[in-house]
């Protein structure tokens, strides 16, 4: 489908499957992708701005000298992917209702992003700028959270979190209960009702 062009704006793509393509060195803006699955996709090099995933399967995508920017995913399964391995590190990004699973956003960048009412399952966040990102109504699940800033987050309604204040800023985060008691999981402490 994308063989004879480079460049692509405006695109509505529907219904497509990716899985084990090579989509190397694309440029994509303003497109929406809707039921699409890029399982095993190679995209190294290529670059989405302002693009909006539907109900999209990503899984394990190859992201080498990439950049993803201002991109929303709605709805969408994202498994195994390195953010790290982007030619960028700063993120402006929507996850919305989405699930993620195994993605690594080690060293990025990713102030006021959004990940609300989303499925978190072991992710790694380590060095990770997190500042205003709003985590709002997720569920997370071996997620591992390491000297991250967290200054300022929103983790109203989410649950399962476990973030070890000594080891993470998270000045004026906001909490709510019973979620803020993800934040004592590291002191070995008992609570009682």
């Amino acid at each position: 489908m994308f063989d004879s062009e480079d460049v692509f704006c405006d695109l509505l793509v529907e219904n497509q499957d990716f899985s084990d393509t090579a989509l190397r060195e694309k440029e994509f803006e303003n497109c929406q992708f809707v039921s699409c699955n890029f399982s095993g996709a190679d995209l190294s090099s290529s670059i989405f701005e302002n693009c909006v995933f539907t109900e999209c399967k990503i899984s394990n995508p190859l992201i080498k000298q990439s950049r993803i920017i201002d991109c929303k995913f709605v709805s969408s399964k994202l498994s195994g992917i390195t953010f790290f391995h982007c030619n960028q590190i700063s993120f402006d990004l929507e996850f919305l209702e989405s699930s993620l699973l195994l993605c690594n956003f080690t060293d990025a960048k990713m102030k006021k992003s959004k990940f609300v009412k989303c499925q978190i399952n072991e992710c790694y966040f380590q060095n990770t700028l997190l500042a205003e990102v709003d985590f709002s109504g997720s569920v997370f699940g071996g997620s591992l959270f390491s000297k991250c800033d967290l200054q300022k987050a929103k983790f109203a309604g989410s649950s399962g979190f476990a973030i070890d204040p000594r080891d993470n800023n998270v000045r004026k985060a906001v909490f709510d209960l019973p979620g803020v008691l993800g934040l004592l999981g590291s002191f070995d402490i008992l609570l009682k009702d």
